[in-house]
């Protein structure tokens, strides 16, 4: 998957026990907890996360692009999420549902999205 991200955004902390997701950050930075790691990454450098392994990310103040590898039908919750967005319908606790069926499974609601 091709994203892209405005500055000071990401997910809250989450898991993908179906598989491993790796990023190849194509322009901006991104800063990555993976485990008990904190990661900043920039354009040309890419992180693979472990299936399992608790991580999240956050965009640096000029945004950024990466290509996404991620783990099997997690392709489905993104065009899930984006179709119930468009029409205005989206809870928090939905989206995690939706999360949950293809194979994401948050830990926190902390920073999830966060644009402040």
């Amino acid at each position: 998957m091709d994203m892209v991200h405005p500055p000071h955004v990401g997910p809250a902390l989450h898991i993908h026990p179906r598989g491993p997701e790796s990023f190849f950050v194509i322009s901006g930075s991104y800063l990555f907890v993976r485990g008990d790691q904190r990661i900043t990454l920039g354009a040309g450098e890419a992180i693979s996360i472990p299936a399992g392994v608790p991580h999240r990310y956050t965009t640096g103040s000029e945004g950024g692009r990466a290509l996404v590898v991620c783990p099997p039908d997690l392709e489905n919750y993104f065009e899930s999420v984006a179709e119930l967005l468009q029409a205005g319908a989206l809870s928090l606790e939905g989206e995690f549902a939706i999360a949950k069926r293809y194979g994401q499974e948050f830990l926190t609601t902390a920073g999830h999205w966060d644009v402040s």
